[in-house]
């Protein structure tokens, strides 16, 4: 009888703890944004998505379409494949490419048991060694969305930005709302902190939609600003409501 009550507890406790790895290595809720969308005065449309893939990796796809007079003058499609391990991207391939005005491209292929990147930028390839958890630019809102919902002040992490590694530090500020066309949103507001810049980003996420990315804004001196806010959603294939 002992060693029936032993084995049931065992079991329970290994039970227990399967649970509680499956809770922490949660994988993230797809999904599709539309947003509203504005780029140097100009109107912009905008879509930004994540699906998982056969194989159990996540894209994470931006889409972004710059008009004048209602003709399409740029596009950006900005793409990042990435696996998730232990509630952290890790990027498999990322591909950037821009069309019509400032057409570029680039790319960077992760090779994480060589430790190294490959980074190709407008035809010129480069090898950039990954010594801590790297992201690309796309990939790293994943990371940041998970770290505010686990309740992190200051965010710190290295991406890879064209052919060099920079570390970028996101801080949150507090709770706002955010007006959209579908409502107002209680939304949580990080910016990044930048050292000698005037530059400024921030980021609004709601957390109750799975942190989802609401707002993007972005200014600097050289006048490179734009602006995007939710304009309809789906969350795991259901339709996204304001609160």
């Amino acid at each position: 009888m002992l060693k029936a009550r032993l084995l049931i507890s065992f079991a329970a406790s290994t039970c227990l703890l399967l649970v509680n790895q499956l809770c922490l290595a949660a994988a993230p809720d797809e999904f599709t944004v539309n947003y509203d969308a504005r780029y140097r005065g100009l109107r912009a449309q905008a879509t930004i998505s994540l699906a998982q893939q056969e194989d159990g990796a996540y894209l994470a796809r931006s889409l972004i379409a710059i008009k004048l007079l209602g003709a399409t003058v740029t596009s950006i499609d900005e793409s990042s494949l990435f696996n998730w391990v232990n509630e952290r991207p890790l990027p498999r391939r990322y591909d950037f490419i821009q069309s019509g005005l400032g057409k570029r491209q680039r790319s960077i292929s992760f090779d994480w048991e060589r430790g190294l990147a490959q980074a190709l930028v407008n035809g010129q390839l480069m090898e950039v060694p990954l010594i801590n958890l790297t992201l690309d630019e796309m990939s790293m809102y994943s990371l940041i969305k998970q770290a505010v919902s686990e309740g992190e002040q200051d965010i710190y992490f290295d991406v890879i930005d064209r052919n060099q590694v920079e570390q970028y530090h996101y801080r949150l500020v507090g709770e706002e709302q955010v007006e959209s066309p579908i409502g107002i949103f209680s939304a949580l507001k990080v910016e990044r902190v930048r050292k000698n810049s005037e530059r400024e980003t921030q980021l609004w996420f709601s957390p109750a939609h799975d942190m989802l990315l609401i707002k993007i804004s972005h200014w600097d001196p050289d006048g490179d600003e734009y602006e995007i806010t939710i304009k309809d959603a789906l969350l795991n294939g259901i339709p996204v409501t304001a609160e």
